[in-house]
């Protein structure tokens, strides 16, 4: 594998594009060569550079043409572009880092600029690399070590009741017998949901849920029953001497495009993460609802912990998860990923506010329908 950095330079004039070349392999780059937008894509599905030196005005495909297929490449996209012209208005220079080009030479350019401008731009690249790689270990350091809990814990749970069955059998009384078997279904439940979760992230993810939904008749709904009906299991299933619940409705009436299902599961799963970090006497879970201009908003505020400022970038991002190691509860770290999601299938968006000590408030905009 060669390791010198390697530059794909095009430009239709052959004695520019045997200096650029001389330069460059001077300096210890492996340069590509083409003389057309045209030869340059050949070039890219052999050979992926690490950065691209283009002129502007060339027969058939233009730099700015081929800029633009370039970017609409996944694998290219990323690829640090140099455009190179003897244009110098600035009509021009603003169309090319208006597409997002890395700079902008005019020729007759001098050579110390033209190596400069490649060694800022590679170096830039690399930096940006290694944050993505850091980044990306991270990621999947978190991810093993989250599967590798959550799934262990409901596993173990089987197990343990399992082979209380084995070893006791016949001899178990009544009420030893009903609370193993209720120990198998709380571990095979929770095991069926993360299953689900994990299926239904992949679907966000692969953008089968949003093609569903636009395939599928559209569903109109009024929201506020629904977070009502939602709202009341999970106070229910929650232990009112600890957490208290607010109910403040205020969209009545009003309609949004959703599948009934699915606007329960985003309530659900932001009334009970506000219930995970509103632990101990004195917790209390606001639900609201109201018209925000062409949106029905709906607003879970807690009066928790709240988040440290760092982490509310990545807050819907599927396996971050907040001080994972002092907040166990807190699960397998896709259902705020699985919210945003969901919500934005149907052209919606979520956010959240928080201020470290006094809670965190979770709001999600839906598009009204017949406004």
């Amino acid at each position: 594998m060669n390791s010198r950095p390697s530059i794909l330079a095009i430009e239709d004039d052959p004695r520019v594009l045997e200096l650029i070349a001389f330069l460059l392999e001077e300096e210890g780059y492996r340069v590509l060569l083409a003389r057309s937008g045209e030869a340059a894509l050949a070039v890219l599905q052999l050979d992926k550079p690490d950065l691209i030196i283009s002129d502007v005005m060339m027969p058939g495909l233009s730099g700015f043409e081929l800029y633009e297929q370039i970017c609409a490449n996944a694998e290219w996209a990323q690829i640090p572009f140099i455009f190179l012209t003897a244009k110098d208005q600035k009509s021009d220079i603003r169309r090319g880092m208006g597409l997002g080009a890395d700079d902008y030479l005019t020729k007759p350019f001098a050579p110390d600029d033209l190596l400069t401008a490649v060694q800022v731009r590679l170096k830039r690249a690399a930096r940006t690399q290694t944050a993505v790689d850091e980044a990306t270990a991270d990621l999947k350091t978190a991810i093993v070590e989250t599967l590798t809990h959550e799934f262990r814990t409901p596993l173990a749970l089987i197990m343990g009741y399992t082979e209380l069955l084995e070893a006791t059998g016949p001899e178990m009384n009544e009420e030893v017998f009903q609370a193993t078997l209720h120990g198998l279904h709380e571990g095979s439940q929770r095991l069926m949901h993360l299953i689900e979760d994990f299926l239904l992230l992949s679907r966000l993810n692969s953008g089968a849920l949003l093609q569903e939904i636009r395939d599928r008749p559209q569903e109109i709904i009024e929201p506020d029953p629904t977070v009502e009906q939602t709202v009341e299991r999970c106070a229910a299933q929650t232990d009112p001497g600890i957490i208290s619940f607010t109910l403040s409705l205020g969209g009545e009436g009003l309609q949004v495009a959703a599948a009934r299902h699915h606007l329960i599961d985003i309530a659900s799963r932001l009334v009970d993460n506000a219930v995970k970090f509103t632990k101990g006497v004195g917790g209390q879970v606001l639900v609201s609802t109201r018209r925000d201009g062409q949106f029905w908003s709906l607003e879970v505020t807690d009066n928790g912990p709240g988040i440290q400022p760092q982490a509310l970038p990545t807050i819907f991002q599927a396996f971050r998860q907040v001080d994972r190691q002092k907040l166990e509860q807190q699960g397998a770290g896709v259902g705020l990923a699985i919210v945003r999601g969901v919500t934005e299938a149907y052209g919606g968006r979520v956010a959240v506010k928080s201020t470290p000590g006094k809670g965190a408030r979770f709001a999600v905009w839906l598009p009204l329908v017949g406004v």
